[in-house]
């Protein structure tokens, strides 16, 4: 039987990678977990409303070991999902954690990434991104599909643009949606340096061309031809 959780979207059975969508606020961001090896979990941008099933389905799978923020500004699910899985450590990169800590005290351990990739097996990658403000790690992973990447928010594909006036002419100035586009938002609030941060993702997708794309915002995207698109489109941001 397949790795299935009811109202998550099952991506990949070898390894299994399950993703959800999830509210904050006004906004709205994918979490997504990946099986480990030993039936462990690892669960990426985790959600802030885990229901009793999620739980639940979990159990079944296996055991979370890993509640992973993708930056700093991804970490309303941290303090629940401790809760939730009260055995998971929480990691973040150095720059993540330092402003996730500014925010409370329900965040957990915040360990460094390096001190995760001993448990992630030969399948799963976590890559730090060079020249952002607030500590993005990406993911890959070879599944039975190709090379899937999760790009946090560096990439989004939202194809509903925000009610509100202000967000919505953000999205337009900065050319951030609607449909998959680099997310010009992110870029121009949360990199310092864009050139060090577009070599350091198009390095990564030439050298293994995705063919599932997880953004951390709007829908999943699975195309043979999505590594040259994603290069060419970060190129041209």
């Amino acid at each position: 039987m397949g790795a299935n959780i009811s109202g998550w979207t099952t991506l990949s059975e070898d390894p299994p990678v399950l993703v959800k969508e999830y509210a904050f606020g006004p906004g709205k961001a994918n979490a997504m977990a990946v099986g480990l090896p030993d039936r462990n979990w690892m669960i990426v941008s985790p959600p802030a409303n885990l229901s009793d099933a999620d739980v639940e389905g979990f159990a079944q799978l296996g055991t979370v070991v890993a509640l992973v923020a993708n930056n700093g500004t991804h970490h309303l699910g941290l303090g629940p999902c401790r809760k939730r899985f009260p055995g998971a450590v929480t990691y973040a990169t150095e720059r993540a954690a330092a402003r996730i800590r500014k925010k409370g005290k329900d965040f957990g351990e915040l360990q460094p990434i390096a001190k995760l990739q001993s448990q992630l097996g030969s399948k799963v990658t976590l890559i730090p991104v060079s020249g952002d403000k607030v500590g993005d790690v990406c993911a890959r992973v070879e599944t039975e599909k190709g090379p899937l990447f999760y790009a946090s928010d560096f990439i989004a594909n939202i194809n509903t643009l925000p009610n509100n006036f202000f967000f919505k002419m953000m999205f337009k100035l900065t050319d951030s949606g609607p449909g998959l586009k680099v997310f010009g938002i992110f870029f121009k609030f949360f990199v310092a340096d864009r050139k060090a941060a577009l070599d350091c993702l198009c390095n990564e997708m030439n050298a293994h061309p995705p063919r599932i794309l997880v953004p951390a915002h709007g829908d999943v995207v699975q195309r043979e031809d999505l590594g040259p698109t994603l290069v060419g489109m970060l190129r041209s941001a």
